[in-house]
């Protein structure tokens, strides 16, 4: 009965006392639970401070960006493990001491019997809840203990794992501003507050950020190509072109510390005349891309962005060219391509505030010495292409001949006028390029049209439309090919 008092005596006190002595001890935890430990660590750890940035200079790109996601897939592996590790220690610094004690008890058995034997009651009540709590807590900690292995043989998956390895590739290659923003910002805030709106926000942002030019890549100008994409222009507009985009290739070639005065070139015509159809073949023949910039309708906003935390942020029209023929992050972008900002001359009519705004900010963007511009949507400077193209449909020229700051930057711009087609040029684009492009998508459609080809009814419809068009440009004659293509698959279509 004495026995049975003690021991219930010790249990009462062992569960009292037991939640104390684990009010700490919060490692027994679901996989969500886990992984919010884990993301506090790296945030704490400050993770993206382990990545050598300049290990690898010197490298191709690839092999660069390919050491420095090596590197990252590296440290991230082995922080999940360290994280279980060091959440380890706690217990192990436990269990050492117990089982000495555990050691020396089970020596010692006989004379502690002896004495507990001969001592009071309260002693024995004592004896009784020490070894109770000792089990007690040596079973409560077991558990998360195990855990912790568990978690570290067997690391739960990050949903930002690809987004880490990514950025960890491209790092070395942003300036310090943008990772700071980044990884403070970005990473670290979401690691620490994780939530569906930062991983939102963090996912935008990379996909903006890491598909940015980093490296020049090396152009070659194809003579042979340019003569064949230019055939339909007339001599002297081919010509200029041709001269333009070598003298691009030279100048990209030299000591990038000389100033010297490197301004666009104005391409000038009526829609249709082939201005965009030429800046195209001149990147192609460069061996390089062509990003297109509308400034029809743009305010500031629209042109250079707004931050990501504003109401409908936007990353802006130039960013959004740059980067336009990369499709994803894990895409290698360069600086050298060609930039074409169409509409130009509509900034030089409009009187409104909001244009003349956007006029102020192109003028100072064209200034040789300021080719690049700060993007309130990465937070960083973006650089421009080193050839950039103007176009529009007035001569700015003559729109600035009253107006003594747009006469100033006008001066500076050589133009290239595009008088659009002859007769023989038009019928060469239709029948080997509009024809045969029309031909292949009609083809796509499906089994009904899977071997339709335009009949002879509808070369001579398009011939002699050609004979009358008094459209200089290719509009109208790309609008009348399509009437056609209508007009004879019409009748090959399904019913239902």
């Amino acid at each position: 009965m004495k026995q049975l008092r003690q021991f219930s005596i010790a249990l009462i006190m062992s569960i009292l006392l037991c939640p104390v002595a684990l009010a700490d001890e919060t490692s027994v935890t679901p996989d969500k639970l886990q992984i919010s430990y884990i993301r506090q660590y790296m945030a704490n750890n400050r993770f993206f401070d382990r990545l050598n940035d300049s290990a690898y200079s010197g490298q191709p790109i690839e092999a660069q960006i390919k050491a420095g996601r090596d590197e990252a897939k590296r440290q991230y592996y082995w922080v999940l493990k360290e994280h279980s590790f060091y959440e380890s220690l706690p217990y192990l610094a436990f269990y050492v001491p117990a089982f000495i004690v555990a050691g020396a008890a089970y020596s010692y058995q006989g004379a502690i019997a002896n004495y507990l034997r001969t001592a009071s009651e309260f002693t024995n009540v004592m004896a009784t809840v020490v070894a109770s709590m000792g089990v007690g807590l040596t079973i409560t900690t077991t558990i998360p203990f195990m855990m912790n292995v568990y978690y570290g043989i067997f690391t739960p998956k990050l949903a930002e794992e690809n987004l880490i390895l990514a950025y960890g590739a491209k790092k070395a290659f942003l300036d310090k501003r943008t990772q700071h923003y980044i990884e403070d910002e970005l990473f670290y805030s979401f690691w620490r507050s994780p939530g569906g709106e930062a991983l939102n926000r963090l996912q935008k942002i990379l996909d903006k950020a890491l598909r940015l030019p980093f490296y020049s890549r090396e152009l070659v100008y194809d003579e042979e190509k340019i003569d064949q994409a230019l055939r339909d222009y007339p001599v002297h507009v081919a010509d200029r072109l041709k001269r333009f985009a070598h003298s691009e290739l030279i100048y990209q070639q030299t000591d990038s510390s000389i100033h010297d005065s490197h301004y666009p070139i104005y391409f000038l015509g009526a829609p249709g005349t082939g201005k965009t159809h030429a800046a195209r073949q001149l990147a192609e023949a460069m061996g390089t891309n062509l990003a297109i910039v509308n400034l029809d309708g743009a305010t500031i906003d629209d042109i250079v962005g707004t931050p990501f935390e504003s109401a409908n942020a936007r990353a802006g029209r130039i960013l959004d060219a740059i980067i336009a023929r990369t499709e994803s992050s894990q895409d290698v972008n360069h600086h050298n391509q060609v930039l074409m900002i169409d509409e130009f001359d509509r900034l030089f009519l409009s009187a409104n505030e909001k244009s003349r705004d956007v006029l102020s900010f192109m003028l100072k963007l064209l200034d040789p010495s300021n080719r690049s511009y700060y993007s309130p949507y990465l937070k960083t400077e973006v650089r421009l292409p080193d050839t950039i193209i103007l176009a529009g449909n007035r001569d700015i020229h003559e729109l600035s001949a009253h107006d003594t700051e747009l006469e100033a930057i006008a001066s500076r711009l050589d133009k290239v006028v595009f008088e659009g087609f002859d007769r023989s040029a038009k019928e060469r684009i239709a029948f080997e390029v509009i024809v045969p492009n029309k031909e292949k998508r009609y083809q796509s459609a499906g089994k009904h049209f899977a071997n339709f080809t335009l009949p002879e009814s509808g070369y001579d419809m398009i011939h002699d439309f050609i004979e009358t068009d008094q459209d200089p440009g290719l509009r109208s004659l790309e609008k009348y090919i399509s009437r056609v293509f209508e007009q004879l698959a019409r009748g090959l279509a399904p019913k239902a």
